[in-house]
């Protein structure tokens, strides 16, 4: 059996290592991929139980209002129609009787504004605070009402309008436009 010459031997190792480097590297940026998979994934999880939760309070709610004023809402609620020009604040009475109101606002300071980057919500007339985290950029959010007045024949639904972007990472934007609809689950009489 002949053994290994040097020039063999530096070869094969070469190769060994080019094709190590290269694995590496394909390990590596899997590895980053998935990561940025990772961070998308419970951010939009994040948007998606807001959403759900805001459906699920005003599903429950009654009194709708377009554009309460003043924020924090405090509950004096003068049911209000939206359908043709959307509302960027919203409130209601929640089934707990309290009043609740929602609008796209700054994070600092805690305000409400038509250039603002998160969902805002308030409850009994109390602070603002945020419900979607800091990664998700809001940058509309608007508010359809159609039967909220008392009295008239048509069942209340709100309808949400919700568009932004996630950065998932330095050059990279993820974009989403979300809407829902919700109907009063309390009977209109």
């Amino acid at each position: 059996m002949r053994g290994f010459t040097l020039v063999e031997l530096l070869i094969s190792v070469s190769i060994f290592a080019t094709v190590m480097v290269m694995s590496l590297g394909a390990l590596l940026a899997m590895s980053e991929s998935n990561r940025r998979v990772e961070s998308m994934k419970s951010v939009i999880n994040t948007l998606n139980f807001a959403l759900d939760s805001m459906s699920r309070s005003i599903r429950t709610g009654y009194s709708y209002e377009c554009n309460p004023s003043p924020m924090p809402f405090s509950g004096d609620t003068t049911p209000t129609d939206c359908a043709s020009n959307p509302a960027t604040r919203f409130g209601y009475m929640n089934s707990d009787d309290v009043s609740v109101a929602y609008c796209l606002g700054t994070v600092s300071p805690l305000a409400c504004s038509s250039s603002g980057t998160a969902i805002l919500r308030s409850e009994d007339g109390g602070a603002l605070a945020p419900i979607t985290s800091r990664e998700v950029v809001i940058q509309t959010l608007s508010f359809y009402v159609i039967g909220a007045p008392v009295g008239d024949s048509t069942q209340p639904k709100v309808t949400i309008l919700l568009s932004g972007y996630v950065d998932v990472s330095a050059t990279q934007r993820s974009t989403f436009n979300l809407q829902t609809s919700v109907t009063q689950r309390i009977y209109d009489q």
